[in-house]
Formats: C-alpha cells, sequence, structure tokens
C-alpha cells in the first residue's frame, strides 16, 4: 500500500509536492472519498513548509503570523521583538499554567525570555528551565544579579496555591494579594556574588551558559569598579554568558552606555510619561541594544488625561483608535512601546492567552513615530526612533 501510494503521488498531475518520504509518513486514506487524497496532500505540504521556514529561523505561529524579529548584534542572533516578561512565573503564575503559557508565546514566535532568581518567588528560573529543557537552541534567555526572592515561610508556600484560587475567582483580590506578598530586596554586587549567581541561575535554567546577564539595578558606582568589571568580563570569557546588560534606572542607563564599559545591553522602563529610551538614543554613540519594559505601568494616568482632554480621544479614533478610554489607552501604549524600541525587544506579560493575542496584533499594526505623534502632540509626548 505504500508503496503503491509513493507512486500515486510522483504521478499524480497538478501536486505540488511529489516525495515519497512525504506519502511514508501520510495517514491513512478513506479511499472511498477522493478528496482525502489531496486534502492530506496540501496538509504534508503546509507543515514541509513550516518546517523549511523553522529551518531557516523564520519563526511562524499557529495562527499563520510571522513574528517580527530584530538582530541583536551582542549575541550575533535575531530574536523575537517582543519579549516574555517572567517576573510573575512561580508567585502568581503556578509551574503548570507557566509552562503552558510559555509553550503557547513559543508557538507564537516569541524566542526572547526575561527572567531573574528573584522573580516567581525565586521560582522563575527553574520553571522557565524545565520548558526550554528541549529547545535551549532556539530560544534566548536574560537573567540576572543583584536581586534576592523574599524569604517566604512554609506556610505562605502553602497557602500560595489557594491564593492564586483565590484571585482567579474574585479578580478584586489581586489588588490587597500584591499588597501582603514579600517584596525581592537588592543586595549589593560584588565579584563573589556575580560568580556564585551566574552558576547558581544555570542550575535552575538547565543549562551551560546565558544569551544575556544583567546586572539588575545597580548603582552607578557599581557599574565602574574594576572588579564588577572583571567579574563580567570573566563571565564571558568562561562562555557563561553571551553578553552583558544592565536593568536599571535612567542613571545606570546613562553609565553604561560609557565607551569604554562592557555592557552591551541597557534594559529600561519606557513610557510616554517616563521616555528613558529617548534618553539614552540621544546619549548612544554607538550601537546598543535596548530592552524595555513597564509598557502599561502608566496606564491609570493615561486614561486621566484622556479623559481631561476629549480631543486627545478624537485624533486617536481619526488614526483608528475605537473603544472606551481605557481600551485606546491600552492600545495606545502598546504601539507607542513597540514604535519606539523597534530595534530593540520590549518585555510584555503574556501569561493570558487573550494578552498574547493583543500583543501580536498590536505589534502586526506597527505604527509610523509620525503617526502617533500627529496624535499626542497636545500632550508633549513625542515619539522618537
Amino acid at each position: 500500500m505504500e508503496k503503491h501510494l509513493a507512486k500515486l503521488c510522483m504521478k499524480s498531475p497538478g501536486v505540488a509536492i511529489r516525495n515519497p518520504q512525504i506519502c511514508h509518513f501520510m495517514p491513512p486514506f478513506n479511499w472511498g472519498r477522493s478528496h482525502d487524497f489531496l486534502t492530506c496532500l496540501l496538509t504534508e505540504r503546509r507543515k514541509i513548509i513550516r518546517l523549511r521556514k523553522r529551518r531557516l529561523g523564520v519563526p511562524i505561529s499557529k495562527r499563520g503570523f510571522a513574528m517580527k524579529r530584530v538582530f541583536v548584534e551582542a549575541i550575533g542572533s535575531k530574536v523575537s521583538s517582543i519579549g516574555f516578561g517572567c517576573a510573575s512565573l512561580g508567585s502568581r503564575i503556578g509551574v503548570r499554567k507557566g509552562i503552558e503559557t510559555l509553550e503557547r508565546a513559543y508557538e507564537a514566535g516569541v524566542t526572547w525570555y526575561d527572567v531573574a532568581p528573584s522573580y516567581g518567588d525565586g521560582m522563575a528560573e527553574s520553571i522557565w528551565g524545565e520548558f526550554a529543557s528541549r529547545k535551549r537552541d532556539r530560544v534566548c534567555v536574560c537573567t540576572k544579579v543583584g536581586m534576592r526572592p523574599p524569604k517566604t515561610s512554609a506556610t505562605m508556600r502553602l497557602l500560595k496555591p489557594l491564593s492564586r484560587i483565590a484571585v482567579a475567582t474574585v479578580p478584586a483580590l489581586k489588588q490587597h494579594a500584591s499588597r501582603v506578598r514579600p517584596t525581592p530586596f537588592k543586595v549589593p554586587l560584588s565579584a563573589a556574588l556575580i560568580t556564585s549567581s551566574v552558576e547558581e541561575s544555570l542550575g535552575r535554567l538547565r543549562t551551560d551558559y546565558v544569551d544575556v546577564l544583567a546586572l539588575h539595578r545597580p548603582t552607578a558606582e557599581e557599574l565602574v569598579r574594576e572588579d564588577i568589571i572583571r567579574a563580567v568580563e570573566r563571565v564571558i570569557q568562561d562562555g557563561k554568558a553571551r553578553a552583558i546588560s544592565v536593568a536599571g534606572d535612567l542613571e545606570a542607563g546613562m553609565t553604561a552606555l560609557q565607551e569604554s564599559l562592557p555592557y552591551r545591553f541597557v534594559q529600561i522602563a519606557n513610557t510616554p510619561l517616563e521616555s528613558n529610551l529617548a534618553k539614552l538614543k540621544a546619549r548612544s554613540h554607538r550601537h546598543r541594544t535596548f530592552v524595555t519594559h513597564g509598557t502599561f505601568s502608566g496606564l491609570n494616568r493615561i486614561v486621566a488625561k484622556f479623559n481631561a482632554r476629549k480631543e486627545i480621544l478624537v485624533a486617536l479614533g481619526d488614526l483608528g483608535y475605537h473603544g472606551s478610554p481605557t481600551e485606546i489607552a491600552i492600545a495606545f501604549l502598546a504601539d507607542y512601546a513597540f514604535a519606539t524600541n523597534s530595534a530593540g525587544v520590549t518585555l510584555v506579560s503574556m501569561f493570558k492567552k487573550e494578552h498574547l493575542d493583543f500583543n501580536l496584533r498590536r505589534l502586526k499594526h506597527d505604527p509610523t513615530p509620525d503617526r502617533l505623534n500627529a496624535a499626542i502632540a497636545a500632550l508633549d509626548m513625542g515619539v522618537e526612533d
């Protein structure tokens, strides 16, 4: 039967794929219905096309959406322009759901993941390591050093699953749960801390290297200290990280841009109300990759401005933004984030399917900075890229 099917595949007129190897892996046909033959061939053809695109490094989601990618000079690779922020992975989001959402984002073409030892009450790296164990060469990860996870009692750990259920049942409890949750704390950077933290992170991540190691909320003084510089350079030389980043405030970001320092990434909050990225780009004299976060952190303030200035809503409506002030603000903030950092990576949370779908739609929307500026000039929120 297989040989007969192979001959049919090779001889059938008008069939684009005539490869007996494809036929060999086809499921049994219902020969009583002639369309089964062509349907199966077309299905296999789609699989072959997807496989070829994967081999060429083009992430294609199950939705048929080709993820926008950017070239990162420091690591010599193209990565997704959307990054998965994993701060809640392991705390607000449990292990099973966390892996499901990471897989869903990966299937959509997301290849950049941002973790830290302090994320998810210390669980984020371990969960990501389980997710990436069979696809390490197809994803990029940035982890950090400088923040420690909060100390949680055994009772708190036991209550965590119940807390997730309660918040899922009564969303209004989320704000209260956030207030009572212990917060990570800063630890002074040292060469010994960097060395030990990297080794511990590699163990949790189940890998022998990270793509990027970020100094987490460093002071400007720490960034220029000789022992810190030598320690991060040693991490690179030992092959345990491909590049070094600074994840902190604007002062730290500005310091990291100095020509003599080894930092190739700067990770910073960027919103219309806190346009840190534009300030960094104005100072940068050589290529850096910028990773931005905090996309929706100014939502309430933006909504208040929209409500106070109805002409802005009218202008945004003319540009295709529709819905309530909150819905318009969310779409606008996403567009601002993607437009201003079009050559870098924008971190967003994607633990819900609708959030992932929304981010993909806004990324595809791809507004130009000029177009955004036309709507927000009255608020003096110029977009620069």
